[in-house]
């Protein structure tokens, strides 16, 4: 078909094809090369142009991405994003008021930075697991942390998608403390999942509102995901990533090449949000702490590009994630 039938065509039928097309699309920062089909004519970028950003996803890497590309949207160019993914990086910031000692920010704070945001799906890639990742105890506890806070009052998205590259983050985490001569233990457990996510989320939208939980397994990168039936169960027990005391009393990970490591298969879990459910970021938090209160007073004081100008951002966490923690 000639673009001068195409042109013939009804104005709402070229509409819901634009649409339909740039929902194949997905755009990449910081490039974000537009579709070819924008530049066939003026007519057609003008008429398609208003149905990119609401349609096509954004894939924006890093959480330092994420703050570079939605803090050069004004509220309604914001509100018309629909599909987001990003690999939830800490995000280490100093305080505007306090220059002396950084603090580190987990992706579900961030959010609250951004109202206005209504998601149709955000998926978050997990920071803290991977094969370029020196995967420690902080780290199984970040994930469980993020994903978690994120099912009890994440707002800006319908549909959350989180992907994991371990199921590590799902067993307990066992801490060996040495002072003064004294071992002692810590053990931050475990709720079974994905029955304790299924039953926060329906608390939170209601039982009958369609909210729900549930989660997906894969032995390989490129393997077909499985539904969890049930509770979900590690296959083995593996002691990396939990810490101990060596015996000089020093505390060190089971990752400096004494673990017994496997390949542990990947985790998806979908969280959708009842029907009915207000998702939209609305900036507030359920419990806002002392850190981010000064998070968001800093980004009201300076903005982005003044933070990043007086280095007030710690570029690089990807490199090392854990280290932040």
């Amino acid at each position: 078909m000639s673009f001068t039938r195409f042109l013939d065509l009804p104005i709402e039928l070229r509409h819901q094809i634009y649409a339909s097309h740039f929902r194949t699309i997905t755009l990449t920062y910081p490039a974000f090369t537009l579709p070819p089909v924008l530049f066939t004519s003026h007519q057609i970028h003008t008429e398609a142009l208003p149905f990119l950003r609401p349609n096509a996803s954004y894939n924006l890497h890093t959480t330092e991405h994420f703050f570079d590309y939605l803090t050069t949207l004004h509220p309604a160019s914001l509100a018309q994003l629909s599909h987001i993914s990003v690999r939830g990086l800490p995000f280490p910031v100093y305080p505007v008021d306090d220059e002396s000692c950084y603090h580190t920010h987990l992706f579900p704070g961030l959010l609250p930075l951004f109202p206005g945001l209504r998601l149709d799906t955000l998926e978050v890639t997990d920071a803290f697991h991977g094969a370029d990742v020196g995967e420690d105890g902080w780290g199984h506890n970040a994930t469980y942390s993020d994903l978690e806070d994120l099912i009890k009052e994440g707002k800006g998205w319908k549909e959350l998608v989180y992907t994991s590259a371990s199921d590590r983050w799902l067993e307990a985490v066992v801490f060996e403390h040495f002072a003064n001569g004294t071992v002692t233990t810590e053990t931050n457990g475990r709720d079974a999942q994905p029955g304790a996510w299924d039953r926060m989320i329906k608390e939170r939208d209601g039982e009958e509102s369609g909210a729900g939980v549930e989660m997906w397994a894969r032995k390989e990168e490129q393997g077909v995901w499985i539904k969890v039936q049930g509770e979900y169960h590690a296959e083995v027990e593996d002691k990396v990533g939990q810490d101990h005391v060596d015996g000089d009393g020093q505390l060190v990970s089971w990752d400096d090449g004494e673990g017994v490591g496997r390949v542990r298969p990947y985790i998806m879990v979908k969280v959708t949000r009842g029907k009915g459910a207000e998702y939209v970021q609305d900036g507030r938090s359920v419990v806002e702490y002392e850190s981010s209160r000064k998070l968001r007073e800093t980004f009201e004081k300076l903005g982005w590009k003044e933070i990043k100008a007086r280095n007030l951002f710690i570029p690089g966490a990807e490199d090392d994630p854990c280290a932040h923690l």
